[in-house]
């Protein structure tokens, strides 16, 4: 499990950084767009030309012999037809004029962490502030299908993470992605989303003024598709990747065995990061996947504190550890809370319960707990449900 702070990290990149590594000129992103379009070829494949050749400019002009010697045959002709082809300049204009930055692998500003993993795309695509990319960064991804227990825990989970002024990654997607990325902003976190397809497709759309909030509040998104490309079975578990990299840990909040966000927790195990896992009802299918992460390694979360110590994220001089106890502490010692709100309270917890059940358990009539509800509501402790149910908020 990796817990080195950002900074370290950079340090160590680029201290192993060849000596290829620079700010690409538009003609070398021209380069690389052109020979990243190839299929069947990897990060290994790039690397190895480039120690040979120096840039992508040096790879497409890279002799015959040159090419023969380092490539199979199937690949070498793949480089030789795209070189009869002419760059397509008007790729790069497109993606300047929508705002969105072209970063090639060896830039000094590709990010870090991304470059560590095993199969760093060789071009990203970014529309918002960079910076957002290379901070204390953690993934927080789950099932589309989320239970009010997963979105209770989620928005619970990255609230106590503020101390620590985490940034949030994840995939824009439906359910648990969504709660991460609306609760960071409302707790003032910045927040960073990872496309399975190009900038310009917002998927799903309901996720549009997402989107914008994202980039208005200083967080990014990112992909490694260029515009147009439409997701696909395949880019989802390719984007899935880039989520891990980015981050220092990996926390699933709620999924099945087969989710998507199992894949990106197993990769961010493959790439050496910390993974959390969130222990739920073992009856729900969404728990079974938290679970079976918890039997193999993962780190078991019930609140912020567990990630902050395993990253060992400790706050700045002179800033007290965060009470991630607050919470209970809060509802405690509200004083405003007579004894019989405070019971009624107490028989509220993250999973849903009808107010029939309520008066049931508390022995008070509908009335006075509906009474009770809206006061609760509006002091923020609770949310009301359809169909006659609450939980904690």
């Amino acid at each position: 499990m990796k817990t080195v702070y950002q900074s370290e990290r950079e340090d160590a990149v680029a201290s192993a950084s060849p000596a290829w590594q620079t700010d690409s000129t538009d003609l070398e992103l021209l380069y690389w767009e052109a020979l990243t379009s190839l299929e069947g070829f990897g990060h290994k494949t790039w690397m190895a030309l480039l120690a040979k050749a120096g840039s992508a400019e040096g790879i497409w002009n890279a002799s015959d012999a040159l090419i023969k010697k380092a490539l199979p045959q199937k690949k070498q002709e793949l480089i030789f037809k795209r070189r009869d082809i002419p760059l397509n300049e008007a790729w790069l204009n497109r993606h300047r004029e929508l705002g969105i930055q072209v970063i090639a692998y060896p830039d000094s500003n590709y990010p870090p962490l991304l470059k560590e993993i095993h199969d760093p795309p060789g071009l990203l695509y970014v529309k918002g502030a960079l910076s957002a990319l290379t901070s204390k960064t953690i993934a927080v991804v789950g099932t589309r299908n989320a239970s009010e227990y997963g979105r209770q825990v989620t928005g619970k989970l990255i609230r106590e993470l503020v101390p620590a002024s985490a940034t949030i990654i994840s995939g824009l997607a439906s359910g648990i992605d969504t709660v991460a990325h609306w609760t960071a902003l409302q707790s003032g976190l910045l927040t960073v989303a990872v496309f399975g397809c190009g900038l310009d497709i917002i998927a799903p759309s309901a996720n549009r003024r997402l989107s914008q909030e994202i980039i208005a509040q200083g967080g990014a998104l990112v992909s490694e598709y260029k515009l147009g490309t439409q997701a696909s079975k395949y880019t989802f578990p390719q984007r899935n990747r880039i989520v891990a990299g980015l981050s220092h840990g990996v926390l699933v909040a709620e999924g099945d065995i087969k989710s998507g966000a199992l894949i990106t927790a197993k990769l961010g195990l493959e790439e050496g990061r910390s993974v959390f896992a969130v222990p739920g009802n073992i009856y729900n299918s969404g728990s079974q996947g938290p679970l079976y992460l918890i039997q193999n390694g993962a780190v078991p979360v019930s609140c912020g504190q567990d990630i902050l110590r395993e990253l060992q994220w400790w706050l700045p001089s002179g800033k007290s550890q965060p009470d991630l106890n607050a919470e209970q502490a809060t509802v405690e010692g509200f004083t405003a809370l007579s004894d019989v709100e405070r019971q009624v309270l107490g028989g509220i917890s993250y999973d849903p319960v009808s107010v029939e059940n309520l008066s049931q358990t508390t022995g008070l009539p509908f009335a006075k707990i509906n009474e009770i509800l809206t006061l609760l509501e509006l002091e923020g402790l609770i949310v009301l449900m359809p169909g006659a149910k609450v939980c904690r908020r």
